[in-house]
């Protein structure tokens, strides 16, 4: 009695198990996911990139045209402590 007992709980046994499993690779896939894990450089949010772009021109057209237009240092030093107050 007892041994039909015990064969009929392996399955639920093995079920819980299984589902146990399933639910602690869903976890850690969802903490993956919260704290950024997996997710590739390259997609960067949308709004830092332009930034960055932004500030890539800024400096472009410092160096460029510092020595063009004849600009005083003053003016050269507000424009970079702008950059950096950004």
């Amino acid at each position: 009695m007892l041994h039909d007992f015990i064969h009929s709980l392996a399955p639920l046994m093995w079920t819980g198990i299984v589902l146990t499993a399933i639910v602690l690779r869903h976890r850690r896939k969802m903490a993956a996911m919260a704290y950024g894990e997996g997710r590739p450089a390259a997609q960067a949010p949308d709004a830092e990139v332009e930034a960055l772009r932004e500030r890539i021109r800024v400096l472009e057209r410092i160096a460029t045209s510092s020595s063009l237009e004849g600009r005083s240092a003053e003016r050269l030093s507000a424009e970079i402590e702008a950059l950096r107050d950004r």
